[in-house]
């Protein structure tokens, strides 16, 4: 039967309504997912060498050799060496450390990290002093870039077991810029302050120690511990290998410049590695 214009009419209507232009959203392509941020292992391994005093405000000066380990993953990082970098322009904090908080110019650390303590036959000055006991301790860290190559920083930290660690803290600032495409150059300066306990188990003699050693009993109070220089230098051989070098000059004060152990308020150390990353 023929169709008239009436019937035509409703045919075109329901091909309209019933087609593929009511789907027409659905034949759009959709937007690809982004695919999920890849979280990847890196870190570095190799040795360190540092020529430094015995203990702080000792005499003498030590060379010591050490393997040097980093490793890390996303937020979670650990090291047995400060200053170990891999290809990511931040400070490395020695222990099993996580990032609570990193941005841009700001990153909050929370570290726990193997405190060796000081054993006495370390030095002939401590003989009869007894040992401080090895102990982990607690630290927590930030750090703040500032424009152009300036940085803060502030940390504390105390003994996890109450070993005779006690706690002390410090105040950083810092410069730091690339003086060549491979080569990045830090300076900077600390100050160091610490609580009773500790300043007693490193600087203080008790009346047991004096009967021991013949030293005077000495009891120091929280109080400032030394104010340090420090200069670094990184340098880049190609994608793997790293060279770092260092030196810090430091100035016991307060309690600690005024113990009976100290025979130096002035020490110097320098340090030098090389690590491959991978």
């Amino acid at each position: 039967m023929p169709l008239n214009a009436r019937d035509l009419s409703r045919f075109i209507l329901v091909l309209a309504l019933c087609g593929p232009g009511t789907n027409a959203k659905a034949q759009e392509p959709e937007a690809p997912t982004p695919a999920p941020r890849a979280t990847v292992w890196e870190g570095a391994i190799g040795l360190s060498g540092s020529y430094r005093p015995e203990y702080g405000g000792a005499t003498r000066q030590i060379f010591k050799l050490t393997p040097a380990l980093f490793l890390r993953y996303g937020r979670f990082t650990v090291t047995n060496a400060s200053g170990f970098v891999t290809r990511r322009a931040d400070d490395v904090v020695r222990g099993l450390g996580v990032d609570m908080l990193r941005s841009e110019s700001v990153r909050v650390n929370v570290s726990l990290r193997f405190d060796r303590g000081r054993s006495e036959s370390s030095s002939a000055a401590l003989a009869g002093l007894g040992d401080i006991k090895p102990t982990v301790r607690v630290r927590t860290s930030a750090s703040w870039r500032l424009e152009g190559p300036w940085r803060l920083g502030a940390s504390w930290s105390f003994d996890a077991f109450g070993r005779g660690g006690g706690n002390f803290g410090d105040l950083s600032g810092g410069w730091e810029n690339h003086i060549a495409p491979r080569t990045v150059l830090t300076l900077g300066s600390s100050l160091s302050m610490a609580g009773d306990r500790y300043l007693q188990s490193y600087f203080g003699i008790s009346a047991e120690q004096a009967a021991r050693t013949g030293y005077p009993v000495y009891e120091p109070r929280s109080g400032l511990r030394d104010v340090s220089l420090f200069i670094n230098l990184r340098h880049d051989i190609g994608e793997d290998w790293i060279v770092l070098a260092g030196g810090s000059s430091t100035r016991l004060l307060g309690p600690a410049a005024a113990s009976p152990l100290t025979g130096k308020k002035n020490n110097w150390a320098v340090n030098a590695g090389l690590a491959r990353r991978f």
